[in-house]
């Protein structure tokens, strides 16, 4: 059973956001009714779409996948969808990006938009930067990689996040890591955003007493596995997911996540 968190934080203005993350290419029935009952005013889509691989021939990795272009329609079709992209977006091409924009869906790669009052960003995963980095080199759609390299040995391309921080506005940042928070660079705690929203750690695999046991980037005992965490300029609302892509860790007492956050305008009663 999918279950609904609900965060309230106070904010200038006032909008009801959808959180969403590691999809992994399941079926969204339930996810599409959460979102039809709960009316957001912005879906927030912080990568994982797929289970990244790469495909054999000729056909599109996007297109391979049987839900996430349907998934990313429906959405769109609630209300405005930001997408940002996760590790398991490593793989993906310019054609794929054309498809993902073809939904409808606003691609944050790298890059931020204004919406009314708020300036919504996305970053990029540092598996996507590293491939792209390797097919500047080799060229080709889908060039052939040996494996990722460590976490830290895959920075994300964070520089235009000095543009965003002085960017006027109420700043919603959606990053699929949230070790970028504070274990490793570009410390997104130590920066003048309002709110960055993450996936990732699937609610650390296994919850006991309120904490996961593991997660991808973090290890056994993590730190950043769910929840919301305060940081001196704002604050790390973290889901834990829609899916499991961690084999042979299961999930257990960890049911699958849709965040809802109600930025509430602190000058209104």
């Amino acid at each position: 059973m999918m279950k609904e968190t609900l965060y309230t934080i106070p904010a200038p203005v006032s909008l009801r956001l959808a959180l969403i993350s590691d999809l992994h290419n399941r079926s969204y029935g339930a996810i599409i009714r959460s979102l039809r009952r709960r009316h957001p005013d912005l879906i927030m889509v912080t990568g994982d779409l797929l289970v990244g691989y790469r495909p054999e021939g000729d056909q599109l990795i996007m297109e391979s996948q049987k839900h996430v272009l349907p998934f990313l329609r429906a959405c769109v079709r609630i209300a405005p969808t930001y997408v940002s992209l996760g590790n398991h977006e490593w793989i993906v091409c310019d054609e794929d990006l054309d498809l993902i924009r073809s939904t409808g869906a606003i691609l944050l790669d790298n890059s931020w938009i204004r919406f009314g009052g708020f300036v919504i960003g996305g970053l990029t995963s540092g598996f996507v930067a590293d491939y792209r980095r390797l097919r500047a080199r080799i060229g080709g759609r889908y060039p052939v990689k040996q494996k990722a390299g460590r976490m830290s040995e895959l920075p994300p391309d964070a520089d235009w996040l000095a543009e965003f921080e002085q960017q006027k506005g109420y700043k919603i940042l959606l990053c699929h890591h949230p070790e970028y928070w504070s274990l490793r660079a570009p410390y997104l705690a130590r920066r003048r955003i309002d709110l960055i929203l993450s996936g990732h750690a699937h609610g650390g695999q296994i919850r006991l007493l309120g904490r996961g046991l593991f997660a991808p980037g973090q290890g056994c005992m993590p730190k950043y596995t769910a929840g919301m965490h305060k940081g001196r300029y704002g604050r790390l609302v973290i889901s834990r997911g829609l899916a499991n892509t961690s084999q042979p860790i299961p999930r257990l007492w960890n049911p699958p996540e849709i965040v809802y956050i109600r930025l509430k305008n602190i000058s209104k009663p």
